[in-house]
């Protein structure tokens, strides 16, 4: 039988995914935790988030689809 389904990401970790390598590229040498924290510095200073935000959404409407189907194919709820 399958695996439940991962826990979709969030709004912020799609949006670090993706700017991890531009962030590493403009802070050469940066530390994993500084990446995380500069990351955060700029998704507070982020003015429109709505890409990211829809994009979470979209990952949770698929993850809550996965689930039922799971549960529906004889897939524990239980963790």
């Amino acid at each position: 039988m399958a695996d439940k389904p991962k826990r979709p990401l969030s709004a912020y970790m799609l949006w670090l995914n993706s700017a991890r390598e531009s962030i590493k590229r403009e802070h050469p040498g940066i530390k994993v935790t500084e990446v995380a924290k500069k990351g955060g510095e700029l998704w507070r200073g982020m003015k429109d988030k709505s890409e990211w935000e829809a994009k979470a959404a979209k990952a949770k409407d698929d993850y809550d689809r996965a689930v039922k189907e799971f549960e529906a194919n004889g897939g524990s709820s239980a963790a």
